[in-house]
């Protein structure tokens, strides 16, 4: 299976950023084993919004480390 971006269109319509950037579009991520397949996902979730269709992406996603930085009383990092 692979991940995907999923976003609604209907949502962007008017004008805003979201309607010719997608990347300010709220994004829905799901699994699913094709683009199609992710379609028809959001499809079944939004029946209504259907004629407006969903941008679909191809999602690679990524590890993330979440670290704690301290700094000393001068604002020094402290390693």
């Amino acid at each position: 299976m692979k991940e995907f971006r999923c976003t609604r269109n209907a949502l962007y319509l008017h004008d805003c950023t979201g309607r010719d950037d997608i990347r300010e579009r709220q994004g829905y991520y799901i699994w699913a084993n094709s683009a199609e397949e992710a379609w028809e996902k959001m499809a079944i979730r939004f029946p209504e919004e259907t004629a407006s269709g969903f941008t679909v992406q191809e999602w690679e996603g990524y590890n993330v480390r979440v670290v704690e930085v301290k700094r000393d009383e001068d604002g020094n990092i402290i390693e």
